[in-house]
């Protein structure tokens, strides 16, 4: 009896026109510089400092620090 009422229940599923979620696929950017992840650790009121500065400039820590080294190795 149990067999038959799933076997129902299967037949409802397959017979109801539900609406199929379609996944959008999008292509991911490419970036025109390569990147690489690097970690280091740095003095807390060095990183107080570099987030203050990012917000007030309305800019990323990573770009303050790329031009950081880029400047430091001219």
């Amino acid at each position: 009896m149990e067999k038959q009422n799933i076997n129902e229940l299967i037949n409802k599923a397959k017979s109801s026109n539900q609406n199929k979620t379609i996944q959008k696929i999008v292509p991911i950017a490419t970036k025109e510089i390569e990147e690489i992840q690097f970690s280091f650790y740095m003095e807390k009121e060095l990183l107080k400092k570099l987030k203050l500065k990012a917000v007030q400039e309305d800019t990323s820590m990573k770009h303050l620090v790329n031009n950081a080294i880029k400047n430091a190795l001219k």
